[in-house]
C-alpha cells in the first residue's frame, strides 16, 4: 500500500488504484538517496531518542526497515523521481552539480515527509509529543538548510521559497471556505506547495523560460491532485465513517453532506446508508475515477511538451488501470 500526499488511514475496500511504476536503477539508487536523507534526520536527533523515533516510523508511517529501510518506497515515484529527471535536463554552471543534487535530495526528502507528520499532527492522529515535535523542528530546520543554497543560486529564489512557504500556511492554518470539488482541489494544490519548492527552483535554474515552470508546476500539481482523489475514494469508509469531508464529501448535495457530518447519531447505519445511496446514484465514484484518469493524462501531456518524457511515462503507468473506465479487481 502506497502512502498517500495526506497519509491517511485507506479503506478496507479500495475502488480503484493506481498502476505500477518500474523504476530503472538509476532511479532505484536515486531513491535509495531519498531514504538516507531520513536516516541522516534520525542520527540528527539527540542519541537519546534514536530508537524511539525509528519506532515512531516503523509503527506510525509504516516504514519497512528490514530487510533494509525504505521510506520512500510508500510514495508513488513521480513524488520524488521529478527531481531524478530534472536533473537530467539541468546545464552545468551556477553551484556545483553535486551541491545542488545533495542539497535538493535533503530539502525535497523533508518536505515530502513534513506534509503527512504535520497532517497527523494537525487531526490528532499524532500526538503533539516531545518527540514528534522534535521530528518536526528538525526536519524543517534540515529542509530550510537545502532551500537557502538552492534559492540563493537562481535570480527571485528566496522569493519563490518564501511565497511557496506562505501558501502552505495559510492552506493548513486558515482554510477558505470549500464549496465544490474543484475549490477542493485548488486548495491541496497549495497544501502541497512545500513539495512544489525545490522542483520549481530547480526548473529556474535550467531555463529563465516562465513557460517552463508554469507548465512544470501544473503538471506536477494535477498528478498531487490525482493522489489526493485517488487517497479519497480508498479511504471513503473511514472519512464517511468519521465525518471528515473528502472529495467525495463535496460532491454530495447540501442535504446529504448535512448527514455526513453527523457521524455520532445513534441510526448510524441509517445514515451511512442514505449516503451510500447518494453516492451510488449520483455516480460520485465514477466522476472521480474520471477526474484522476484526466488529470494524470494532462499532466502526463505537459511532461512530455517540455522534455520530461521519463516523468510522462509514469504517470501513464498510474493512469494505466484507469483507461477507458476499467479499474483494477
Amino acid at each position: 500500500m502506497q502512502n498517500n500526499p495526506s497519509a491517511r488511514t485507506a479503506a478496507k475496500t479500495p475502488v480503484a488504484r493506481f498502476g505500477d511504476v518500474r523504476l530503472a536503477t538509476a532511479e532505484l539508487a536515486f531513491r535509495n538517496e531519498m531514504n538516507q536523507e531520513m536516516m541522516d534526520l534520525l542520527r540528527s536527533l539527540p542519541e537519546s531518542v534514536h530508537t524511539d523515533a525509528a519506532v515512531l516510523l516503523m509503527e506510525h508511517f509504516k516504514t519497512p526497515f528490514f530487510p533494509e529501510f525504505n521510506y520512500f518506497q510508500n510514495y508513488f515515484a513521480p513524488s520524488w523521481s521529478i527531481l531524478y529527471w530534472l536533473e537530467q535536463l539541468r546545464p552545468d554552471g551556477g553551484l556545483p552539480r553535486h551541491q545542488v543534487h545533495r542539497h535538493a535530495l535533503r530539502a525535497h526528502a523533508m518536505a515530502l515527509f513534513l506534509h503527512p507528520l504535520d497532517d497527523h499532527l494537525n487531526d490528532g492522529q499524532l500526538p503533539a509529543s516531545h518527540l514528534s515535535l522534535l521530528l518536526r523542528s528538525q526536519a524543517w530546520l534540515r529542509m530550510n538548510a537545502g532551500l537557502k543554497p538552492l534559492a540563493a543560486a537562481i535570480p527571485k529564489g528566496d522569493g519563490i521559497v518564501r511565497d511557496m512557504t506562505n501558501d502552505y500556511y495559510a492552506s493548513i492554518d486558515a482554510p477558505p471556505a470549500v464549496t465544490n470539488l474543484d475549490g477542493y482541489c485548488t486548495h491541496f494544490l497549495k497544501q502541497m506547495a512545500t513539495w512544489m519548492t525545490v522542483p520549481v527552483l530547480l526548473a529556474a535554474g535550467i531555463t529563465a523560460e516562465e513557460s517552463f515552470c508554469r507548465a512544470l508546476q501544473f503538471a506536477y500539481g494535477a498528478f498531487g491532485t490525482a493522489w489526493r482523489l485517488m487517497d479519497d475514494l480508498q479511504d471513503m469508509d473511514a472519512d464517511l465513517a468519521g465525518g471528515s469531508p473528502s472529495a467525495v464529501y463535496y460532491m454530495l448535495p447540501p442535504p446529504v453532506r448535512h448527514l455526513w457530518n453527523r457521524p455520532c447519531e445513534r441510526n448510524s447505519a441509517v445514515r451511512i446508508q442514505q449516503i451510500r445511496e447518494a453516492i451510488d446514484q449520483g455516480g460520485i465514484v465514477e466522476t472521480l475515477i474520471d477526474r484522476i484518469r484526466r488529470e494524470l493524462d494532462g499532466a502526463a501531456k505537459t511532461m512530455a511538451s517540455i522534455q520530461l518524457e521519463g516523468l510522462a511515462h509514469e504517470l501513464l503507468c498510474l493512469a494505466a488501470p484507469l483507461v477507458e473506465g476499467r479499474t483494477a479487481p
